[in-house]
């Protein structure tokens, strides 16, 4: 599975790297929503772990140019903010976590976005806007299986 990691924060970026590289996920990390975006056009990823506050693009924007490129991309969201406070579109972001980031949770998650694609399902956020931040006690509630058409 191959992850873009787009984290401007170049201690949480390396620490990002390290874990998921022993994860055993192929990652490629990048500091901007620009740098991200030109990324995602030369080639495709299976998870986006996107930070919100970017220098150059909010993360909901880097999020919609994700839709409009690889439109089956799994987008992990990560901030400081609640989601409820942030204008999301329906259907923009798969799931979110609050900072700071605990890499258990993270793990959990990346690992059950790992089985659905490898069955052939996707993840679909219940009402495509999650009320709470994804953790592994609740992102089971947070997903479910779709068939894809």
């Amino acid at each position: 599975m191959s992850v873009l990691i787009v984290e401007d924060e170049k201690l949480l970026n390396w620490s990002l790297v390290e874990s998921l590289s022993k994860w055993g996920f192929d990652v490629h990390p990048v500091f901007t929503g620009n740098d991200a975006v030109a990324k995602l056009d030369s080639r495709g990823f299976d998870i986006i772990l996107l930070d919100y506050q970017l220098p150059d693009l909010d993360g909901l924007e880097v999020a919609r140019r994700v839709r409009k490129i690889q439109p089956n991309a799994v987008i992990f969201l990560v901030t400081a903010f609640q989601l409820s406070e942030l204008p999301v579109d329906e259907g923009l972001i798969d799931v979110y976590f609050n900072k700071p980031l605990d890499l258990r949770q993270l793990h959990h998650a990346l690992k059950t976005a790992s089985n659905w694609r490898g069955s052939g399902k996707q993840l679909e956020a219940v009402g495509r806007r999650p009320k709470k931040p994804c953790g592994s006690a609740s992102l089971s509630t947070h997903v479910q299986e779709r068939k894809d058409s």
